[in-house]
């Protein structure tokens, strides 16, 4: 009978010994696979990451030094230009010699490409500089300089976001590695535990105090807890079994200590790359509580880690614009948000300004488990487009004489004040007459976008019905709209709180809208323009969406910066592409905010906010 039982208890105990190897190998495969992520992420892209932040900030130098030598005609600019040139190659090597993505060798060919136009461009302007002057010089700046520059920058981007995607693809394959090492191992341990209960249920009575006295170390064992060991004398089976039992928790103790210790050193060395990174990061959880800061945000808000760990961000920050962005990037219902603001700090007696990104951290499913804050320092750029903007209404401000002047003599020459003209002559001046409004709309644009960006621009504010502008605004752009058999409708309640606004530059916010739509429309029959208002928590949105091509993604990124012309609508002249950035400066003098929202082929949403 003792040998019966002694042969049973030895074949559940191989069966418990088979699952329990079985769990160990899987928790070391997931945990090495666990490991080898994490050092891929470490490894793999961070170099070229690491080149494409130092490529940009060469680059932006060498921007910077090209207009210090045109506005402040710094003699030094070739020996400053070419410093961050071999500094823009050494990293450009590095990136080069660093390839690890499939489309990374067309990126860093385009690179190469696009800064060896660039050079060349820069090499002319010198020339242009010393034959024909500062003028001559600027303007070739504007024309071929600078989109050669854009083009490098661009292009350096797309390798940085390259790289950086794939180690956020990376963290997500050892993040989801780690959580099924975990569920196996979990449901495994369980498993092992009810049949060890089984076991002692079956002998019980059966066997003598040595069994009980296993059966309970190796539920201890199961549980976690390595360190149990059997001191059982004898030469029987048992003893056999009690000696396994005892190495095989010595080999599990230290298994554990290896791996935990292993672990321990990745998520430090996974630390020491955050706070490498030289834009600011800060992660909060799900109660808006600090997990982790690094050491560009510690500088930017005069903060240390250890103090404000687990405090709540205001607590720590006292920020409540940043922490209002926080929240709507958590609100799932929240239908219009954006994940982005600039805002603008003092620090030792200068003015620095930053550009505060925030991304919720989503669970599989779907749930915000927190918060990254990203904090990037952006004063140089704002510098040197403000210097731009000067430069503009300078130029603006200069145009306007003259362009009166031409104005007027045109007039007077066709109205044959002076004396008769022939018909080519009158057709001759009236297209001088046609092109000299044109830029004469550009120069009062230019000086409109001055006024604003400058705070200027004079507002006249007051509390105004949306329906009554909107309608105000469509109503003399339905001719052309029937023109172009193109239906325009408003979709606006009548029981909606007033605005408050300047009533004639919303109204010009509305027209522009809804004139760039008749652009891109067909005109089929087809074409329909809908112009939507609904209410938010402490906001009105109005939405102006048609159903013409559409903005790429590409272009939806830029679409109102200053300038910019977006191909594929039916007009064949349009304007100097400054509508959309003066909109949105006049929404932003409103204190609300303009964004789009767009598919190739599905047609253009632009929405923007007002004040109640």
């Amino acid at each position: 009978m003792l040998r019966s039982i002694r042969i049973k208890i030895l074949g559940v105990i191989a069966l418990l010994l088979i699952v329990l190897a079985i769990n160990s190998s899987w928790a070391v495969n997931n945990f090495q696979m666990l490991d080898d992520s994490i050092e891929a992420i470490m490894q793999a892209n961070y170099r070229s990451v690491d080149a494409a932040q130092n490529m940009i900030v060469a680059l932006e130098r060498q921007d910077s030094a090209i207009l210090t030598y045109l506005f402040e005609e710094d003699e030094d600019i070739s020996q400053t230009f070419r410093e961050h040139e071999r500094e823009f190659m050494k990293w450009f090597t590095l990136a080069d010699d660093n390839i690890t993505e499939v489309d990374e060798p067309e990126i860093i060919e385009n690179i190469d490409n696009s800064y060896a136009e660039f050079a060349l461009e820069f090499n002319k302007l010198q020339n242009i500089q010393v034959e024909e002057g500062t003028d001559a010089a600027r303007q070739h700046y504007y024309d071929q300089v600078f989109p050669k520059f854009e083009d490098a920058k661009d292009f350096t981007r797309r390798l940085l976001e390259l790289n950086q995607n794939k180690m956020l693809e990376l963290q997500g394959q050892a993040e989801t590695r780690a959580s099924n090492a975990t569920k196996t191992t979990a449901i495994i341990s369980i498993l092992t535990v009810v049949t060890g209960t089984v076991l002692a249920l079956y002998i019980s009575g059966k066997i003598t105090r040595p069994i009980r006295d296993l059966t309970k170390k190796m539920e201890k064992v199961s549980q976690g807890d390595y360190q149990q060991q059997l001191d059982i004398q004898g030469n029987d089976e048992i003893v056999k079994l009690a000696d396994s039992f005892n190495t095989m928790a010595k080999q599990l103790n230290e298994y554990t200590k290896m791996n935990v210790s292993k672990l321990k050193r990745e998520k430090q060395k996974a630390e020491a790359i955050v706070q490498s990174i030289g834009d600011g990061i800060i992660v909060t959880n799900e109660d808006n509580k600090i997990i982790l800061v690094n050491k560009a945000a510690e500088d930017v808000f005069d903060i240390r880690e250890k103090e404000v760990i687990d405090t709540h961000f205001l607590e720590a920050l006292n920020n409540q614009e940043i922490f209002d962005l926080i929240k709507k990037s958590k609100d799932e219902s929240q239908l219009y948000y954006k994940s982005y603001t600039d805002i603008s700090m003092i620090k030792d007696g200068d003015t620095n300004y930053y550009r505060i990104i925030v991304n919720p951290i989503k669970a599989k499913d779907s749930k915000t488990m927190g918060v990254i804050t990203l904090i990037q320092d952006i004063t140089k750029l704002k510098k040197v487009d403000e210097l731009k903007s000067q430069f503009v209404s300078t130029v603006s401000h200069e145009f306007r004489t003259p362009l009166t002047s031409i104005n007027m003599s045109i007039g007077l020459l066709l109205d044959k004040i002076p004396g008769d003209i022939n018909d080519d002559q009158k057709e001759l001046l009236q297209v001088i007459q046609e092109d000299s409004e044109r830029l004469n709309r550009l120069v009062n644009e230019l000086l409109d976008l001055s006024r604003i960006e400058s705070g200027k621009m004079q507002m006249d504010f007051d509390y105004y019905d949306i329906k009554n502008i909107i309608q105000h605004a469509v109503k003399p752009l339905r001719i052309q709209a029937e023109e172009k058999n193109i239906q325009i409708k408003i979709n606006v309640s009548d029981n909606l709180p007033k605005v408050r606004a300047d009533h004639t530059k919303i109204g010009w916010v509305v027209s522009n809208l809804v004139g760039n739509a008749l652009r891109y429309t067909p005109t089929d029959g087809t074409g329909v323009i809908n112009i939507e208002t609904k209410q938010t928590a402490n906001k009105i949105v109005t939405s102006v969406t048609d159903n013409g091509s559409g903005i790429s993604e590409e272009y939806q990124k830029i679409i109102f910066d200053k300038f910019l012309q977006v191909n594929g609508g039916e007009s064949t002249q349009g304007g100097a592409g400054l509508g959309l950035a003066i909109s949105r400066e006049i929404v932003r003098a409103h204190g609300g905010d303009m964004w789009v929202d767009s598919e190739l082929g599905e047609g253009s949403t632009f929405y923007f906010t007002l004040n109640m």
